[in-house]
């Protein structure tokens, strides 16, 4: 399965402390270490300060920000980030209050910045997102659901960002979405997904 390293663009104070398996991590994403990458990752996850178990609220209130994709071992779930760098754009997540904001309630967000996006803007940003319910029993696992959106707008806080997005795609559908993403007849014919957060620091608004 897919997973992805993601940092809060607005670290809380526990973000900024040290954690040894942490640090380890973000070393081995800075080295470019997949081997080391992996171990770290395994290494991490059962020292998360919240997990499956968590409040909902208290849950929902850590997730809520927007976060920077730092390291994937998969990117499928967008074909713009398998372009060589400097061409590939920067990938960022939202959830909460800014994905509310941008997207729409009870939605979530990818957004695509900078790199071959660049040459329509330097501010434009390419909007991916869903509809998203975090489980009542399990808060770290969000179910994805239609409808999903392909939308061309600008980095939030950016001029202009008060204007409505550009719709591009609007599926009512898994397989349709992933057909437009120009996904695999593989892929379109997956299941839904569900997003699970495997780790996270109980600081607040990122």
């Amino acid at each position: 399965s897919a997973k992805v390293v993601s940092l809060p663009i607005s670290p809380s104070d526990e973000s900024t402390t040290t954690i040894p398996e942490r640090d380890a991590l973000l070393q081995a994403i800075d080295n470019n270490d997949d081997d080391a990458i992996a171990q770290s990752i395994e290494q991490l996850i059962p020292l998360s300060p919240l997990d499956g178990n968590s409040e909902k609220a208290k849950y929902d209130a850590a997730l809520d920000g927007e976060w920077k994709l730092i390291w994937y071992n998969s990117c499928n779930f967008s074909p713009l980030l398998k372009l060589p760098s400097p061409f590939r754009p920067d990938s960022y997540q939202y959830f909460g209050a800014i994905a509310s904001r941008e997207v729409g309630e009870g939605r979530v967000a990818q957004g695509l910045t900078g790199g071959i996006l660049s040459a329509l803007g330097s501010d434009t940003e390419l909007w991916l997102s869903s509809g998203a319910v975090g489980r009542i029993d399990r808060p770290s696992s969000l179910d994805i659901y239609p409808p999903f959106r392909f939308q061309l707008g600008v980095v939030p806080g950016s001029s202009g960002s008060e204007k409505p997005k550009r719709t591009i795609v609007d599926a009512d559908s898994d397989a349709e979405f992933r057909k437009a993403n120009a996904r695999s007849e593989e892929a379109q014919l997956a299941p839904k997904n569900v997003y699970e957060q495997l780790y996270l620091e109980d600081g607040g608004r990122g």
